[in-house]
């Protein structure tokens, strides 16, 4: 029997560098790994323009996840956008595509540290709206589940394809990118699922969004009680008016 290690709960949704390091020690995802991937960097900077242009090809096959690019993109600003109006060639998508290569590319170069983690994370974080952060762009997770998904297989695909390196090579590169795409998936799914504790700083944002709302129904029910005073007011007027007519014929 392997021996067994003992898993602090609370630290897996509070701690980055410990849930990393929980579920890539799960998964495989090694040092050895890593090192495929740098390995890998040459090869891939010339298929990342296909991949990239694969995966917004596909995005614009569906009209519910092709919807979110009329909405405000993460460091793109631009006005009067609509989905209809969006295109392949639109400047948004360009700016996507963008962001998409620079993720590529970090993932054949970026030194993993404590800094790359947090890129990830951040990947995963701005397109949720959550305690800590409330933006636009809200992409239900089944649409993030299948677009990791699809670039796996693509990436994958990409590089089964690869003549310049012997089958063992190969076959070790692709089983590297395989799970650092489940590695970065639960970097999605940590903002989705919320089964654990809160952190600090997540309980600090609850209770403001929930002060929030009470301030909120507070001002509702002041102007409510004010109208009901104002009509009050009004109806007393009203009968005190009829009833000094009635007295005085």
């Amino acid at each position: 029997m392997p021996e067994q290690a003992s898993i602090d709960r609370d630290r897996l949704y509070t701690d980055l560098q410990y849930r990393y390091d929980y579920v890539a020690g799960f998964i495989g995802f090694t040092e050895k790994d890593q090192e495929l991937l740098h390995k890998s960097a040459s090869v891939v900077a010339g298929l990342v323009p296909t991949i990239v242009d694969a995966v917004y090809d596909k995005l614009f096959t569906y009209d519910i996840t092709w919807k979110h690019f009329s909405e405000e993109q993460e460091g793109f600003h631009a006005k009067g956008r609509a989905v209809g109006k969006i295109d392949i060639g639109s400047e948004v998508i360009t700016f996507r595509k963008t962001m998409l290569t620079k993720y590529l590319k970090k993932l054949v170069s970026a030194e993993w540290n404590i800094s790359y983690l947090k890129y990830l994370d951040w990947v995963g974080h701005i397109h949720t709206t959550t305690p800590l952060k409330t933006s636009t762009i809200n992409v239900e997770y089944i649409h993030i589940n299948a677009l990791m998904g699809y670039v796996a297989a693509v990436v994958v695909g990409a590089l089964q394809g690869v003549e310049e390196w012997d089958a063992e090579t190969r076959h070790d590169i692709v089983n590297a990118y395989n799970k650092f795409f489940w590695v970065q998936n639960d970097l999605f799914a940590r903002y989705y699922v919320k089964e654990g504790v809160l952190t600090d700083k997540e309980k600090k944002a609850v209770e403001a969004q929930e002060e929030a709302k009470r301030n909120e129904v507070r001002q509702e029910m002041r102007q409510e009680s004010l109208l009901n005073v104002a009509v009050a007011f009004a109806a007393g007027a009203v009968v005190g008016l009829f009833g000094y007519k009635s007295l005085n014929h």
